[in-house]
């Protein structure tokens, strides 16, 4: 079966995090690559099972269930996951990268990452503006306070709840403004700020 997109969501001690927010991505992206076609939507707090994905993972604290899908049909898997620290992100310059859905076929990113070098990550440039980085969003903080670029390839979850919050901020951050912060962070649904 292909599966042209997915979504990722975190099980965090049991409990699905903003399941309302994933299922409207899904939604949205499934009219937007579908288009015309007849589709089948499903409803994701159908589709989880909680106790299959601890089970499967031997009860880890943070789970990762990979949804894959497409016009009709799923398919949902559960890793345990652990975080990593990413310290370090490399400028890379791509002004042609489309990236608006989250799409299973990750090559272009995956083209791009090979560019980080000893970099931890890299930082998606394009047409002189930051984005994202290959597997999530940036924020960027000054002082206290947090911002991400109004440039993002895909508008995550994570940033929108964010967003939502009050606890991060929109702005064009551009190439030279990068060392203006004080800090780069990564985010995602399983990584939050």
């Amino acid at each position: 079966m292909m599966f042209s997109l997915f979504e990722t969501i975190a099980i965090v001690n049991g409990e699905i995090q903003h399941l309302a927010l994933h299922q409207q991505r899904y939604i949205d992206s499934l009219k937007q690559f579908y288009a015309k076609k007849a589709v089948n939507v499903h409803d994701f707090a159908q589709v989880i099972q909680i106790q299959t994905a601890l089970e499967q993972t031997q009860y880890a604290p943070l789970i990762r269930c990979r949804i894959d899908y497409n016009a009709t049909e799923l398919q949902v898997q559960y890793f345990a996951y652990q975080r990593k620290t990413y310290r370090t992100f490399q400028p890379v310059i791509c002004d042609d990268i489309e990236y608006g859905l989250k799409y299973a076929d990750r090559t272009p990113l995956a083209q791009l990452l090979q560019q980080k070098g000893d970099c931890d990550e890299i930082m998606i440039i394009k047409q002189g503006k930051v984005t994202d980085c290959t597997i999530g969003n940036l924020v960027f903080r000054r002082g206290k306070h947090w911002f991400t670029p109004d440039t993002p390839l895909l508008a995550g979850t994570q940033r929108a709840k964010l967003l939502a919050e009050n606890k991060i901020q929109q702005c064009t951050i551009l190439l030279e403004d990068i060392a203006t912060f004080d800090e780069i962070r990564l985010i995602n649904a399983l990584n939050p700020l």
